[in-house]
């Protein structure tokens, strides 16, 4: 990395049923946090990763998850955003989540420190975080993962105008004939700048987002699942549950019993 790490922000979030959302977002930064205290999951498109005291997990920008909690033993955990950087594994594939452990309880102070530091915005303590934020994740990625440049100032004015016309339209019937007439843009350069900028075509990521939005549908509704593949943007049902399976690998009402198994079993918890 030859740019020093931009620290986004640096906090402790704790678990409370009145303000904690559970819905699926990203972000265009690297999110990275670090489990303190209670039980839950982090949950991605495709999988959950269990969070428990000393589970730290970087989230890459991008992609979508969400935290859920249990009840009986509330999440809480320090969280703080980085810009200018991604992860990737050693041989520079694309990662979406990694997870790591602080057993040896390096992190926790440091993480700690950056969350005193942020909130009492002294003199000069953007200098002060930046410095802290480049050495924990050098700690973190070293001889495990590398970190690669991931600026989001060099996303393009398309790219970005097209992600929120898709992150706004994303359930409405869309075709890239559609696309490019609305934002007076050539379909092949849409393609080629959301692929360079995002890792991805925008309708794979339209289908990723509707996805997203069916499961949690899945695990907050008791909808028929006729009724969220509608919600979500599928054209029919038939066709939602063929892409649910080949994406997800089980179908929408067996991830619908086993959301709701996880979801008791984390509350029991």
């Amino acid at each position: 990395m030859e740019k020093e790490l931009i620290l986004m922000y640096a906090r402790q979030s704790r678990y409370t049923p009145a303000d904690w959302h559970s819905t699926m977002h990203s972000h265009y930064f690297t999110e990275v946090l670090l489990v303190t205290e209670g039980v839950g999951e982090l949950q991605l498109t495709d999988r959950a990763i269990p969070l428990r005291p000393g589970t730290g997990v970087v989230v890459n920008p991008y992609v979508l998850h969400t935290e859920h909690s249990s009840k009986k033993s509330p999440l809480a955990y320090l969280v703080f955003g980085v810009d200018r950087m991604r992860l990737a594994d050693l041989q520079a594939a694309e990662l979406d989540v990694v997870s790591f452990r602080d057993d040896h309880h390096t992190l926790r102070p440091l993480l700690d420190f950056m969350v005193q530091e942020y909130a009492d915005r002294a003199t000069d303590s953007a200098i002060v975080l930046n410095h802290m934020v480049t050495a924990v994740m050098t700690v973190i990625a070293r001889d495990r993962w590398q970190m690669l440049p991931a600026d989001s100032a060099q996303v393009p004015r398309d790219a970005q105008m097209l992600k929120d016309y898709l992150d706004a339209h994303f359930k409405e019937h869309l075709t890239l004939a559609d696309l490019a007439f609305i934002l007076h843009l050539d379909k092949f350069h849409l393609i080629k700048i959301f692929r360079e900028s995002f890792g991805d075509t925008p309708m794979n990521y339209v289908l990723t987002r509707r996805l997203a939005e069916s499961m949690t549908l899945l695990r907050t509704t008791d909808y028929a699942i006729g009724q969220i593949a509608e919600i979500a943007g599928f054209e029919s049902q038939s066709y939602f549950n063929q892409v649910f399976k080949a994406k997800i690998n089980v179908s929408p009402s067996l991830y619908r019993r086993l959301a709701h198994a996880s979801a008791h079993a984390l509350q029991e918890t």
